[in-house]
């Protein structure tokens, strides 16, 4: 893989790619012979109009997508009946096929029991692009077959389910599939065996007030035709008219800047000493070159294998070091305003004070100034505003995680952590989400037999590069924030212990002494108006910066983390026990994020008044 691709210093629009599953029964008697030659023609008809309603929603915003045809795949375990059906059918109409298979081939074909089905099985499997050979036990087989069937659905945007509408008989069942699908949100396309001809769809994406979770017995079956264009166009189209698709189109329009003069943030660290200043906070580092270092220390990891490169795709590093990137530059330049606008009301009062002291002819020249620092609080103010410095750091911070934790997740097949858009617990169909998810869809199935070299590498890749440099990260901002904290809140309090004194003092001179006042009393005004008005301002820096809660979030986290990698590295090396704790180490990183975006979105620039 060429990191130090030179492509164009934007973020890359993503392709239009959209990935059907397949769940369902195999010959026999819930799926006869005679029915499958309906069911087939029905699934053609289905692939047709995806593709049709694809190319239309690709060419109504073209605009968002770098390729001019949708591009369509499907995912199936090519068991016999129902998943080889779907294959070749999908194949037929130009999709590509990705395999993830319960257990190794050679041992996967021993649930086929005709030539037949061993034909197709061997022939598909040739034709596909990718096959994932998990690493399932014939012991608790069940569980095996489970697995892949959720593995499936995690990389699903729509499946397909020959399904007669019966209670499961087991674990990993196509009853127990398709309630995961409808849970999740993910629209499953329902084509009864007993009349195929009128294929249904189990969504609740739709609904103004989607129902809790409860049986898929109760959620209604819809007719296809009247919902499928707007399943498709929900799955690929990018946000509608509103603020939302004007945050997409401005986001494809950033470009890398050389430079970062917002220096009031780094500087106000270093006279902390939490920090020494860099050279990166004033020029940033090529982000093409930075992010394929990191993106090789990730690949370097102790343990090498070859497989992990290949799961990883140039379109996921490009987008993230893009807008990791950003993200850095817009969180420098707003907490920079913030630092240099409450700097610069306690030095409007500063130049106002200084009218006592100084002879009169001094006060035009103060006023001068005074009136340059309200204006550049307010110009500030207003181009936080009009370049939502606040809204675009806080979202393209989000958007890096997300894509930080793609390349953790992909290498054991699992999905991003992100609300499907049917999901009743998602938001509003934001931009980010909608790019992140394109991005995911781009990341291929990976193509490979799990063994226990592949898993070593990839805890070993997780552990090394991930888990401990986020663990090393969140102690040490940890103990910067507390100690910022601490060194803010000692002056603070040492402006107010000051102003307390001097009043004090003032006033026993005033009694004891009263002529003796006369001489210090501009003074005294001065440092007791001062003093309190700094002493705010260290306040209002502390407060929006909310050091503390930083500090302790971090350390909860390390903690967290720490923990997991120790279970990672003495647990068994199954796949199955590996993906949990992965899955769990970006669900904790994820819910990091979270409470870091909660607690700070409703902190934009304001007055320092």
């Amino acid at each position: 893989m060429d990191l130090q691709h030179k492509d164009e210093l934007v973020l890359p629009r993503p392709w239009a790619c959209l990935r059907v599953g397949v769940t369902g029964h195999r010959i026999g008697p819930k799926f006869s012979q005679p029915a499958a030659a309906a069911v087939r023609a029905t699934i053609d008809n289905i692939f047709g109009d995806i593709a049709r309603l694809g190319r239309q929603t690709v060419e109504r915003d073209a605009w968002a997508f770098s390729r001019p045809e949708p591009v369509l795949s499907t995912i199936s375990a090519l068991a016999s009946g129902s998943d080889q059906i779907v294959a070749q059918a999908g194949l037929d109409a130009g999709y590509a096929l990705s395999v993830i298979l319960p257990f190794a081939r050679n041992d996967y074909r021993r649930d086929f029991e005709d030539a037949e089905s061993v034909r197709g099985f061997d022939t598909l499997l040739a034709r596909a692009c990718g096959v994932f050979e998990l690493d399932g036990r014939r012991q608790g087989a069940a569980r095996s077959y489970e697995a892949a069937g959720l593995l499936m659905l995690a990389n699903a945007d729509i499946v397909i389910a020959i399904w007669d509408q019966m209670p499961a008989d087991g674990v990993g069942g196509t009853a127990l599939i398709v309630e995961h699908a409808v849970a999740e949100g993910v629209p499953v396309i329902l084509i009864d065996p007993r009349n195929p001809m009128e294929p249904t769809i189990l969504w609740r994406a739709d609904l103004p007030l989607p129902t809790a979770r409860s049986g898929i017995e109760d959620v209604t079956r819809r007719p296809l035709a009247s919902l499928l264009p707007d399943v498709i166009s929900l799955m690929l189209a990018p946000p509608g008219e509103g603020a939302e698709r004007r945050a997409l189109q401005s986001v494809f329009s950033e470009r890398e800047r050389r430079w970062n003069f917002a220096l009031s943030y780094p500087f106000l660290l270093f006279l902390l000493g939490v920090r020494a200043l860099r050279w990166s906070d004033l020029r940033p580092p090529d982000r093409r070159a930075d992010g394929a270092s990191r993106w090789r220390e990730y690949l370097d990891a102790q343990s090498r294998n070859a497989n992990l490169s290949q799961v990883l795709t140039q379109s996921l590093l490009r987008a993230y070091s893009f807008i990791d990137h950003l993200s850095i530059r817009y969180a420098q330049i707003h907490r920079s305003a913030y630092v240099f606008n409450y700097v610069a009301a306690a030095s409007a009062v500063l130049l106002a004070l200084s009218a006592l002291l100084l002879p009169t002819g001094f006060k035009p020249v103060l006023l001068t100034l005074e009136i340059v620092l309200i204006l550049s609080i307010l110009l500030i103010i207003g181009g936080s505003a009009r370049g939502q410095w606040h809204q675009r750091w806080l979202e393209y911070r989000r958007l890096a995680e997300t894509l930080r934790h793609l390349r953790i997740l992909a290498l054991m097949g699992a999905a991003a952590r992100l609300d499907r858009p049917g999901n009743r617990a998602s938001s509003a169909h934001g931009w980010v989400s909608w790019y992140a998810r394109a991005v995911a869809r781009e990341v291929p199935v990976p193509n490979l037999a799990v063994d226990r070299a592949y898993l070593t590498a990839v805890r070993d890749a997780v552990s090394s590069s991930e888990l401990k440099t986020q663990i090393d990260y969140n102690h040490d901002n940890a103990q910067a924030m507390e100690a910022a904290d601490d060194r803010l809140h000692l002056t603070g309090t040492i402006l107010f212990l000051a102003t307390l004194a001097i009043c004090a003092t003032y006033l026993c001179l005033y009694f004891l002494a009263p002529n003796a006042t006369k001489e210090f009393k501009e003074w005294t005004i001065f440092l007791t108006a001062l003093f309190p008005t700094v002493g705010a301002a260290i306040h209002a820096i502390r407060a929006q910066s909310d050091f503390r809660s930083v500090a302790e979030r971090s350390r909860e986290t390390a903690e967290k983390l720490e923990q997991l990698d120790a279970a990672m590295h003495s647990e068994p090396l199954e796949f199955a026990r590996l993906l949990d704790r992965i899955e769990k180490a970006s669900d904790l990183m994820m819910a990091d994020v979270a409470e870091w975006h909660v607690l700070f979105r409703t902190r934009p620039l304001s007055l320092p008044a």
